[in-house]
């Protein structure tokens, strides 16, 4: 006789599994959030990274000198 069932512990294993994923997308999703707070305040207060500052005549990013 063969039994179907799957052994005892396993639907407690795989709640606990889906709990830790679950907990770690919410601290991705907060910590990006915090992240992006942090950046607008700085942005908002007119600071930028310098990686994201223009680089050149020819960046977008500001207007063409007047000719």
């Amino acid at each position: 006789m063969s039994s179907e069932h799957p052994p005892k512990g396993t639907g407690k294993a795989a709640i606990f599994i889906v709990g830790v994923i679950g907990m770690m997308v919410v601290a991705i999703f907060v910590g990006f959030n915090l992240n992006h707070a942090d950046t607008l305040r700085d942005e908002q207060a007119g600071r930028v990274e310098s990686r994201d500052a223009p680089q050149g005549a020819n960046d977008l990013q500001h207007a063409p000198p007047p000719r």
